[in-house]
């Protein structure tokens, strides 16, 4: 039975396969014939913009939340006291 499964699916996987490299030939060709279109084109690629402020950067956000949840769990249990218990006889 599990034979029979496996083979189903891996039919199933040749046959989008083709129909997959079939639309991307289809879509290459396409591509190519615009390509080939005569015509004025205008590139302008901008690189002295630079990038935005560090703060805004996800990266920086994201450890900067991390320092935050560590920093109030460090007060939390800070707060909760150093106490000992004491057993009595």
């Amino acid at each position: 039975m599990r034979l029979v499964l496996a083979l189903l699916v891996a039919f199933g996987m040749m046959a989008t396969a083709a129909d997959r490299t079939q639309a991307l030939a289809a879509d290459t060709g396409s591509a190519v014939v615009a390509l080939q279109q005569p015509g004025q084109y205008e590139i302008d690629i901008d690189v002295g913009g630079g990038g935005g402020a560090w703060w805004g950067d996800p990266i920086w956000i994201g450890a900067g939340v991390v320092v935050l949840i560590l920093l109030i769990v460090i007060v939390a249990l800070a707060s909760r006291g150093g106490g000992t218990t004491v057993i009595k006889d």
